[in-house]
């Protein structure tokens, strides 16, 4: 294994590096009043306070509270984050059961949801995956994983949830019981109210011609028949996010039936696509016809094309599945199945005060849509219809993590291309940092593109003293927090974690929040600390990834410490999937863009997903690396 050593004199510590590090050290420690306040003793939560609560959701919200903790690890931050996660991930999993589902069965079974959907199973299991990244070795993760899995791959008799001849996932509800359908009975399957702020399902009920008319009990019923009838058999466009937990086994294992399953199914869904006219149909019925329980139709699935969320979850469950497909084959041309669906709605777009708003929603033509909007800048008339055309609506920014998704899975330019074509005009996010009620803390994509062509130079100051505001406002809120646990919602806890890992992931690893239905963290590097033994930054170093290009990243380390020599392996993406080339140190005249700067010193050839960096008592080093991507085979660890 190559070895490279720094020599230059850091002199004034960068902006970037002195802040990284006080993130780190403003982070150190903020779990504590989280654990001391908003959990019990055995690691339970306090939602929900009814020891006899019953119902399908919020394993996922219990989960989510804490998904960003064994990155903070993985990244270098304090060792108690992973002990707490691995217990966390324990407790809430036997809490929840102990909650009956409703339908004589624990909400969690064999330790994993019952029968749920994978928009939330996606979010949910977000958590579990990072756990994996961060402990691979713990014997647990890995027989969860592998049994996980199984679930899906009908491993377990118990779990038939997959038809290996279709090639489709039976239910869009789906779990360690098998398909749900169970999930969608009950007298009456009631429309909720609160459903209200996403629209109506279906236009064609009788009696349902706009959302209020929901308000009346026989027709919130009528509606759930409805939805119970057309949506409870057959595969649905979000269970691909089911692809990840699968993947997550290949990456433990390394066996070949995981890798082939995720390609079977995700190419099973392209195939779907191609049949549809080049746009994603979002259900597919048990005979694997297309539109088979809704007429005909290709739109009108659960968590599909007209509801609840449009596009916000199927362009996660696409990129989920072309990012796990890339990674588990090394053919990035799996990209083509997010490209495609990105370009169909660019395609349908309508230009409005100088930018492009993408339609999110499809849904039958001529139907004419007036409900409460959650989202901002989605396109209405002066009377507050929401503006339609050919049976597209909710015209509104694309949300930028999607292009960016694309292009740095592909680093193809006409992906950065497309990416800037659907920039946000109304806040302008990708030339400043915009406050955004995310629930991952994040939502900086833009700017962090804009950054590494070159046009937001001080995106990586400007994001961390972010992240420390957003560290002080937390701990300001659960300081002041007057809440009375009585009336905690299944979220409760989310929105008191003071844990942000956006900008360290992006500054350090070069690699954007994993997608939050259920992506894996797809980066540029990774590190390991020798000295220590363990994943992450060693104390002291800041690094920075200044530049992604086709087959080439620029990469910056510091170490602060004026006494004390850090040595660090780097590796090529969180699974060794990359292969380094070649390193070459970059002086400080020379421009990151600038292959044949002058003072640049000789490429080292490397042709190894790993190298070694001892980085001397207050130096610096600055290096350009040749990189070739996808071309290992990804596993968990760091092993040699």
């Amino acid at each position: 294994m190559k070895r490279l050593r720094s020599t230059v004199p850091l002199g004034t510590p960068p902006a970037w590096a002195a802040l990284q590090r006080r993130v780190f050290a403003e982070l150190r420690e903020v779990y504590r009043p989280v654990m001391e306040r908003y959990v019990r003793e055995d690691g339970s939560l306090l939602w929900p306070a009814d020891p006899n609560h019953s119902g399908i959701d919020a394993l996922d919200d219990a989960y989510e509270s804490f998904q960003n903790w064994p990155v903070l690890y993985l990244l270098g931050g304090n060792r108690d984050y992973l002990d707490l996660s691995l217990r966390e991930y324990d407790a809430i999993t036997q809490q929840f059961s102990r909650y009956d589902s409703g339908h004589g069965h624990p909400m969690a079974v064999k330790e994993y949801e019952q029968g749920y959907d994978w928009f939330h199973q996606g979010e949910g299991y977000l958590f579990f995956y990072h756990l994996n990244l961060a402990a691979p070795d713990d014997a647990r993760n890995r027989e969860r994983s592998i049994r996980y899995a199984g679930f899906f791959m009908n491993e377990d008799p118990e779990a038939p949830n997959y038809d290996e001849r279709l090639k489709l996932i039976r239910c869009a509800y789906s779990g360690s019981m098998g398909p749900a359908y169970r999930n969608f009975t009950g007298e009456p399957w009631m429309y909720e109210d609160w459903k209200a702020f996403y629209g109506l399902p279906f236009g064609d009920v009788p009696g349902i011609a706009e959302i209020e008319d929901i308000r009346r009990p026989e027709h919130a019923a009528a509606m759930g028949a409805v939805m119970r009838e057309r949506m409870s058999r057959g595969d649905v466009i979000a269970n691909l996010a089911a692809t990840t937990m699968v993947a997550n086994a290949y990456l433990h294992t390394g066996e070949e039936k995981y890798r082939a399953w995720v390609v079977e199914y995700v190419d099973a869904w392209i195939a779907r696509a191609e049949l549809n006219g080049g746009i994603v149909p979002d259900n597919v019925g048990l005979s694997g016809q297309i539109g088979e329980t809704f007429g005909g139709k290709w739109y009108g699935g659960y968590y599909g094309w007209t509801w609840p969320h449009g596009w916000l979850s199927i362009g996660d469950a696409v990129l989920i599945a072309a990012e796990n497909a890339t990674l588990l084959t090394g053919d990035a041309t799996y990209m083509n199945f997010a490209r495609t669906q990105i370009e169909q709605l660019t395609k349908q777009g309508i230009f409005d005060k100088g930018m492009l708003r993408v339609p999110y929603k499809y849904g039958d033509p001529g139907l004419r849509h007036r409900y409460q909007l959650w989202i901002p800048g989605v396109l209405q008339t002066e009377d507050g219809e929401i503006v339609s055309r050919d049976g597209w609506f909710e015209f509104q920014p694309m949300d930028p993590r999607y292009p960016v998704h694309l292009w740095h899975m592909s680093q193809e330019p006409g992906d950065l291309a497309l990416a800037r074509l659907l920039r946000n005009h109304d806040n302008r996010d990708w030339e400043r940092i915009v406050k955004k009620p995310a629930k991952d803390l994040g939502g900086h994509d833009a700017a962090w593109a804009s950054y590494l062509e070159g046009l937001f130079p001080d995106y990586p100051e400007q994001i961390l003293r972010h992240n420390l505001a957003q560290i002080e406002e937390r701990l300001a809120f659960i300081r002041d927090d007057r809440e009375d646990p009585a009336d905690y919602t299944d979220s409760y806890l989310q929105k008191r974690n003071p844990v942000t890992v956006e900008g360290l992931l992006q500054l350090t690893m070069g690699a954007p929040l994993p997608m939050y239905n259920g992506g894996l963290v797809m980066a540029s590097v990774a590190y390991w600390d020798m000295q220590a033994g363990r994943p992450g930054l060693p104390d002291d170093v800041a690094a920075l990834v200044e530049r992604i290009e086709p087959g080439r990243l620029v990469l910056a380390l510091v170490n602060l410490n004026a006494e004390a020599s850090r040595e660090l392996r780097v590796k090529g993406g969180a699974f060794g999937e990359h292969r380094f080339v070649s390193a070459r140190e970059l002086g400080d005249s020379d421009a990151a863009d600038d292959a044949d700067a002058v003072g640049a010193s000789a490429k080292t050839a490397i042709d190894d997903a790993r190298f070694i960096i001892e980085l001397q008592p207050s130096t610096r080093i600055r290096l350009e690396l040749e990189v070739a991507r996808f071309d290992n085979k990804p596993a968990y660890g760091d092993a040699v």
